[in-house]
């Protein structure tokens, strides 16, 4: 009986340690008031005047800046790492990575001041 009771305990232990785990895991993709951490980049939109409107799985009204349409961040394609910042978005997006996307405060349209990619 005591046999039991403790596989019982161990497996309950496992269970509660591997729940925790998967929790920590979906929590850390969120944004803040400075941008957004371990998202997917679900959209990239590009127009026909050079802006990339991208779309993540975080909740971009809560950054300070104003997102379009409350929904999307954006980079011009004449800013000068705007080349590399979309690279680095579609093969996040095309590899299913998660980025961090760091916006500048306040600004209209919620402007990408960098991105980063990591090994995962």
């Amino acid at each position: 009986m005591d046999l039991v009771r403790n596989i019982m305990k161990t497996i309950l232990k496992i269970s509660a340690g591997l729940l925790l785990l998967v929790i920590n895991c979906f929590a850390y993709a969120a944004c803040n008031s400075t941008g957004c951490s371990g998202v997917y980049v679900e959209t990239l939109y590009i127009n026909a005047s050079g802006i990339i409107y991208i779309g993540t799985s975080g909740d971009e009204t809560l950054m300070s800046c104003s997102a379009v349409s409350d929904v999307y961040v954006t980079l011009k394609r004449s800013e000068p790492a705007a080349d590399m910042i979309f690279s680095t978005l579609l093969a996040a997006q095309m590899a299913d990575k998660k980025v961090h996307i760091r916006t500048v405060d306040k600004s209209v349209g919620c402007k990408i001041a960098y991105v980063t990619l990591d090994k995962q």
